[in-house]
């Protein structure tokens, strides 16, 4: 650090490979450039990247941007805060809907006034939250006891803050009321926090989709109804404009006057393919290119750290998304390596050519086994809710000395929490969970109630029409190798890795991780690992017996190769 730079950092030591990541993210923000970090658990990226972007910040009175994918990570942030060395005017700001204390329809998008938009109450309420962190929940409750709009109290706010808490779609997303960097005469530094979630993220806030009704006089519910009767396909750009012809219809200029998904059609252009699924009556329009915006985002920035403690190699995720001339880091796991045992089952896997009844039955005979030797809490992650329900019956006729739960469809917030705590009743429970969903990355599961985490499988996703679309479009640009390896393999293992992650959340947790899937052997996928992914040789029940028997005693020492290791008992 230069002298006269004010240090922010808030804690008095530093954590293995915890002092490179600082200085790294210093340098980047000094120089204006990208840094692209794998941070795993533990490493506290959160408090390092709020130091080092306000630091930077503040020093050229600027402006940090932390954008998270969920709520609860909001609170994180805020609480990181309050320990800074510092004051720093800090905003965490929602969507309208989200703020509203009027419910998830606030008036004002209905061009209507509510009692809440007091100007006066605002700019007094707008001045408050600045005074010290606070997360929007409790902004909220000020503004809502003061008598005004707490959304507007928090856009005001933006003006003289150091530091905007946010979700993605605050600056990446399609609204009317992002936080657009463009124009503005403060330096803008950004932090894409749990980063390997922005690509897919991006394509789903971009992409729009259309209902078509079964019986409609209106002219243009007939052209939809035409597309929708020729099949599941992919729809060309200009069928649009072919089908209005030829039914005598005004041209599609005139029709995104008064047509929302006619405008997006038309809006997106190419970046976007179309598709029709007669079978659910829909026309989706899917959007493909989130580099563009990532892009644009950048442009605008003075600089930006994306993190995450599954972005490994950080190399894949820049050149997924075009982000170019950036520093690219694998940081390593402050946590005792004693303390995980990762062990590779080949015998058994769910490559979806040979799912068959035997091969269920295989995997399902093999996860009771192994839960056998575990003493304690085990989920079980599976790659569909088909296969997991397959797995769920097999199971229930297998005999278990745990309690088997299992996730369905469908469960709300609630029911997930409840699931999880039920973790803590045990403690001996075995969870099935779908891998896509939220009980790898999102529900809090106790502190220190996992013993071991079981992934069956390498999550690649089904090659569907958008699939394939996307594989091709990557292709041209890094090469069809590279992007089969990067959208297949990549993503998948990011899934992996998130789910693995959910057993070691604190120096003190101790588990096992338990890859069920030859495909866990290829180079091409070892290569993608992070480097502290060391797997154990031998018969994998003996392995788990002795590594929960012994504790912390057994010796683990890594091969020459880094890649594969062995135990001395």
């Amino acid at each position: 650090m230069s002298s006269g730079t004010i240090d922010l950092f808030p804690f008095p030591g530093l954590r293995h490979g915890q002092r490179d990541f600082l200085q790294d993210a210093r340098d980047c923000l000094v120089s204006g450039n990208v840094l692209v970090a794998h941070a795993p658990t533990g490493l506290g990226k959160t408090a390092v990247a709020l130091a080092a972007t306000l630091e930077a910040a503040i020093g050229r009175n600027g402006r940090t941007v932390f954008l998270t994918p969920r709520q609860s990570q909001h609170r994180v942030v805020i609480e990181t805060v309050k320990v800074l060395p510092a004051a720093i005017k800090t905003v965490d700001l929602l969507s309208r809907e989200s703020m509203c204390p009027l419910g998830p329809q606030p008036p004002c998008l209905n061009g209507k006034r509510c009692h809440l938009q007091a100007e006066r109450r605002i700019v007094l309420c707008a001045k408050e939250v600045l005074r010290r962190p606070m997360h929007a929940q409790e902004s909220m409750s000020l503004c809502v006891r003061r008598g005004a709009c707490p959304y507007l109290t928090a856009r005001l706010a933006l003006n003289g803050a150091d530091l905007v808490v946010g979700d993605y779609s605050r600056v990446f997303g399609d609204l009317p009321d992002i936080l657009r960097f463009q124009g503005s005469s403060r330096p803008q530094y950004l932090v894409v926090d749990e980063a390997h979630n922005l690509p897919s993220r991006v394509r789903e806030m971009f992409s729009k989709e259309h209902i078509v009704p079964s019986s409609d006089d209106d002219e243009l519910e007939r052209v939809w109804r035409e597309m929708l009767s020729q099949g599941h396909r992919k729809i060309t750009f200009g069928e649009l404009r072919t089908h209005l012809e030829s039914l005598g219809l005004p041209g599609p200029e005139i029709l995104e006057e008064r047509d929302e998904f006619v405008r997006d059609w038309y809006r997106f252009g190419e970046v976007s393919m179309r598709i029709a699924h007669p079978d659910e009556s829909r026309i989706s329009l899917r959007f493909l290119e989130p580099s563009l915006v990532v892009q644009n985002v950048l442009h605008h920035c003075t600089s930006a750290i994306f993190m995450s403690g599954t972005l490994h190699p950080p190399e894949v995720f820049a050149a997924l998304l075009g982000i170019e001339d950036c520093l690219c880091r694998t940081y390593p796991s402050p946590f005792d390596p004693r303390r995980r045992l990762a062990i590779i089952v080949p015998e058994v896997g769910t490559r979806f050519r040979e799912r068959c009844r035997e091969s269920t039955k295989d995997m399902s005979q093999r996860v009771a086994q192994l839960s056998r030797d575990v003493p304690g809490n085990v989920l079980v992650f599976l790659p569909s809710y088909s296969y997991l329900s397959a797995v769920h019956r097999e199971l229930r006729n297998t005999r278990l000395d745990k309690v088997l739960l299992a996730e369905r469809p469908g469960l709300g917030k609630e029911e997930k929490d409840g699931l999880a705590r039920r973790l803590l009743d045990g403690p001996n429970v075995l969870l099935l969970c779908n891998i896509h969903g939220s009980f790898s990355e999102g529900v809090d599961f106790p502190a220190g109630c996992i013993s071991a985490v079981m992934v069956a499988g390498l999550p690649i996703p089904p090659p569907g029409l958008e699939r394939k679309e996307l594989m091709l479009r990557t292709a041209k640009r890094i090469g069809e190798e590279k992007a089969r390896l990067y959208l297949d393999t990549y993503e998948a293992l990011s899934k992996v890795l998130q789910a693995c992650g959910r057993a070691i959340r604190r120096e003190e947790d101790r588990a096992a991780i338990v890859l069920l899937d030859p495909r866990y052997l290829d180079q091409r996928v070892v290569r993608l690992l992070p480097p502290d992914m060391k797997f154990v040789d031998g018969d994998p029940s003996v392995t788990l017996r002795a590594f929960f028997h012994h504790g912390t005693k057994g010796h683990w020492l890594s091969s020459t190769e880094g890649e594969r290791i062995i135990t001395e008992h």
